[in-house]
């Protein structure tokens, strides 16, 4: 980093405003904000993980190397390269506040952020791990309630168009008929991303590659399903066109760690998953019957449907169009 003095000399020996041309020039190109440099890549993506692959990879799309990017902006009319890199070191990372030196990502998110919720994901995450029966003690959890309870009052059932998929690690699974893609018994269930232990869910996919992946890549057999009776679902895939009255508050808790981080632990301990499940039990107790969410491992046009209501079992609402291995 600079030295107030380096700084002022610096400044005193730019002649054309560097940074308004810098900036007029991200503006041009990218009609974006920089969300963040080398330096805090790895943290944005760790506060904002459904940015990755959301948007058809926007956000990925949107890096750039710094001397690509003066190659082709109006700065190379004006400064040589090692200008501009000299120059370069008078501008901070809008996120971090370190010098700008190889890449940067221009990038809004597509939504308007909850105010205060940085805040809120601090304090949210440390209930999560010490005392997660209490989250709903927090005032934003408590919006988030009131929000979908308001959305169920407003939204009505649907019929999916599109067929669903099941796996089922092969494995697991003592003969291939429709009963073993249903729901499990209660003593089988362990805890998942939308469910407690022992609280069954039919977790179903949009495409086999999207259950593959989901199974984490290991031999299975996928039931392909088409669901017959009209169904009510809190679509978090697609918040603006499903939910438009609070898709900000949807798209702010999708795109964020609190929903969308990975769960790699496969032991008891799974706090990334404890406000995922609080978003069920809302959803569940407001009358909706199944969550469209989005898939955080099966890139960016999949996604899940978790059915919660154990009316709509496959055996009482669905038609078993076929049974396949998959690996």
């Amino acid at each position: 980093m600079l030295t107030p003095e380096e700084r002022s000399a610096l400044e005193e020996e730019d002649k054309y405003w560097f940074e308004e041309l810098f900036y007029r020039d991200v503006e041009s190109w990218f009609s974006s904000d920089i969300a963040c440099c080398d330096n805090c890549y790895d943290d944005f993506l760790e506060e904002w993980p459904h940015a990755y692959a959301a948007d058809d990879a926007a956000f990925q799309r949107s890096g750039i190397d710094l001397r690509f990017f003066y190659s082709g902006s109006r700065l190379h009319e004006i400064y040589t390269e090692e200008q501009f890199f000299k120059f370069l070191r008078l501008l901070e990372c809008p996120r971090c506040g370190e010098e700008l030196k190889y890449n940067i990502w221009p990038y809004n998110l597509p939504f308007d952020v909850v105010k205060g919720f940085e805040r809120y994901q601090v304090e949210i995450s440390e209930l999560s791990q010490n005392t997660p029966f209490l989250i709903l003690k927090h005032k934003f959890a408590q919006e988030i309630h009131g929000a979908i309870k308001n959305l169920s009052e407003i939204s009505q059932p649907t019929t999916l168009s599109e067929n669903l998929y099941r796996a089922r690690v092969s494995s697991t699974i003592d003969k291939i008929e429709a009963s073993s893609f249903d729901f499990p018994p209660n003593n089988v269930v362990s805890e998942g991303r939308y469910n407690h232990a022992g609280i069954p869910t039919l977790y179903l996919g949009s495409t086999p590659e999207t259950c593959f992946h989901e199974m984490r890549e290991i031999a299975c057999y996928i039931a392909e399903i088409k669901i017959n009776k009209s169904i009510k679902i809190l679509d978090l895939v697609n918040p603006y066109d499903a939910h438009e009255k609070h898709h900000d508050l949807l798209n702010t808790l999708v795109y964020s760690a609190l929903m969308s981080a990975r769960q790699d632990n496969s032991g008891w301990y799974r706090p990334k998953y404890v406000f995922s499940r609080f978003i069920s039990d809302c959803a569940k107790s407001a009358g909706f019957d199944a969550i469209k969410y989005p898939s955080t491992r099966g890139g960016s046009e999949n996604y899940n449907l978790v059915i919660l209501n154990q009316n709509f079992s496959l055996k009482n609402t669905s038609t078993l169009v076929r049974i396949f291995s998959y690996e």
